[in-house]
């Protein structure tokens, strides 16, 4: 699992509020700009004034330069495992791909996941003992990083003798800048938040139940044309984390496979529910299909399947060919049973033709 470089979003402050300069010539004032009555006549000018100085050091070639730090946390998961009363030892890496030297604040913090998309979420708060690992790591409060380095953190993860088997879960992060002196706040405050880590996975040896549920496999039952969507969840009961992996498979009215789907699902922590997609590509199909689920997952290859049934037929495309091709007929049958009158209509008039020219003949 990966942790993203997390960057503030929220809207910048605007120190003045929301004041509008006037360029009218004030009553009260006898010059131009804001009225002194609204306590904004400084403030204006000044703003006009640095507008004026910004466009001067525009076209001097001379442009502010905001603070920007990049940090890489390596590797972004650490996967370990031990006994009960053992010390592990391990190490993770830090860069700072920034032009200036940093220190960064490490903190360690357990983390739970909320959603089905397996989004990991620190929590300072303690949690349950039977998935806390925070407690057990040692790892040092502020790591100084020169520029363009990188540089290695070690960690000490003493396991309790008591530790229950299975999966235990932390986060190390890294915030930039641990040393901030008050009158440097303005030229650093892109860094401030910036907050990078790993996430560690650490497995107590002992007996463990491994155990996935698969709880939605669906695909719409009916679809004129493609891609089809499929989407599931699948929910673990498990001690550990697990990772299914398998394959969706695709067989056609006659039974035939037509397509399989590889699936990776990702990393499902204990007592938490994920969600997955797969996308079949295909545009045109002529019935009744049919989608099997195989997920592999665990140490000992446990299955969980399911199956579903569904259309892919282009009903509409079918019911204007008929309607076009019934209309082709009708107008098929119109002139040819137009052109069969016709023809009636001159034989007739031949025959009368006939009569009149052995009427003359007999006289």
């Amino acid at each position: 699992m990966k942790i993203n470089k997390y960057h503030p979003s929220g809207p910048g402050l605007w120190p003045y509020g929301d004041h509008k300069c006037h360029s009218e010539l004030d009553s009260e004032s006898r010059m131009p700009g804001c009225r002194i009555g609204s306590g904004m006549t400084i403030l204006c000018f000044s703003f006009e004034f640095l507008i004026f100085l910004f466009v001067i050091l525009a076209n001097a070639g001379i442009h502010p330069v905001l603070a920007a730090s990049t940090i890489t946390a390596i590797p972004p998961r650490l996967v370990l495992s031990g006994k009960p009363g053992e010390t592990i030892t391990a190490q993770l890496k830090v860069r700072n791909d920034s032009e200036t030297s940093q220190n960064y604040t490490v903190a360690v913090e357990d983390f739970i996941v909320y959603d089905t998309q397996g989004t990991p979420v620190p929590v300072k708060s303690a949690v349950s003992n039977r998935w806390s690992l925070s407690s057990w790591i040692q790892a040092p409060d502020l790591i100084p990083v020169d520029a363009q380095t990188t540089q290695t953190v070690n960690l000490k993860i003493k396991v309790p003798t008591t530790a229950l088997s299975g999966g235990h879960y932390a986060m190390l992060t890294y915030m930039p800048n641990a040393d901030i002196k008050p009158g440097e706040l303005k030229k650093t405050a892109a860094l401030i938040g910036q907050r990078v880590g790993t996430l560690i996975y650490f497995t107590v040896a002992g007996p463990v139940t491994e155990k996935l549920t698969l709880t939605r496999f669906a695909i719409p039952k009916f679809s004129e044309k493609g891609p089809v969507s499929i989407e599931g969840t699948v929910e673990s009961l498990s001690d550990v984390h697990v990772t299914p992996k398998g394959s969706i498979v695709i067989s056609d009215p006659f039974n035939l496979k037509v397509a399989e789907l590889p699936l990776e699902v990702g990393n499902v922590f204990p007592e938490t529910s994920r969600d997955f997609v797969a996308t079949w590509n295909q545009k045109w199909g002529w019935g009744k299909y049919r989608a099997d689920l195989n997920l592999a997952y665990g140490t000992t290859g446990a299955l969980a399947t399911a199956t579903v049934f569904f259309w892919l037929f282009p009903i509409r495309l079918v019911i204007y060919s008929l309607i076009i091709l019934v209309s082709l007929l009708t107008v098929i049958i119109l002139l040819n049973k137009r052109s069969k009158k016709h023809q009636e209509e001159l034989e007739k008039e031949v025959q009368e033709l006939k009569k009149e020219l052995e009427q003359i003949e007999g006289k």
